[in-house]
């Protein structure tokens, strides 16, 4: 399963959601506007949401989204896995419908079941919070640094660049 653009849509309206939680119930149009969406996708990514138990619609006055739980105990996994609509990596990538192995029978899919339980697993252990508030763009806004593309967090310049080395 590869994971889509609506995936990354989710995640970041979900952080962008953590970051403000003060502000919630947030509307589909403000998240979309502030982290620039389209607002038809991430209204689909938010069904999705709300289905699996993620986040809560809210009507009437204050109508918008709020997390369903505290952004801790939301993890990174159940996010994907809401949105893609399928367990992440349940099959093997090389997989057809004559093949018939198993991890024990096959090296390949033995390789790729190893290799995709980790991702999962990492997945797992990570929550929203870790993500919204460690997050590249994140940091780098609050920090008054950009992160150019390409470049390792490690390397990144200030906005400032040290006047006096001129």
């Amino acid at each position: 399963m590869r994971v889509t653009r609506a995936t990354d849509y989710a995640l970041h309206a979900l952080m962008y959601m953590v970051r403000h939680m003060t502000l919630l119930p947030l509307s589909n149009k403000v998240i979309a506007r502030s982290e620039g969406i389209p607002a038809e996708y991430l209204a689909k990514a938010l069904n999705r949401l709300s289905k699996a138990g993620i986040v809560t619609a809210q009507g009437g006055r204050n109508k918008g989204y709020t997390l369903a739980r505290p952004p801790v105990e939301i993890n990174l996994l159940e996010i994907v896995e809401a949105i893609e609509g399928e367990p992440l990596f349940a099959e093997c990538f090389l997989k057809t419908d004559e093949c018939d192995a198993t991890a024990s029978t096959c090296p390949i899919f033995g390789c790729w079941k190893e290799a995709t339980d980790k991702v999962r697993e990492f997945l797992f252990k990570t929550s929203l919070a870790d993500v919204a508030w460690n997050h590249p763009d994140y940091c780098g806004k609050l920090m008054g640094r950009v992160r150019q593309p390409g470049q390792s967090l490690g390397h990144i310049e200030s906005n400032s660049k040290n006047s006096s080395s001129s």
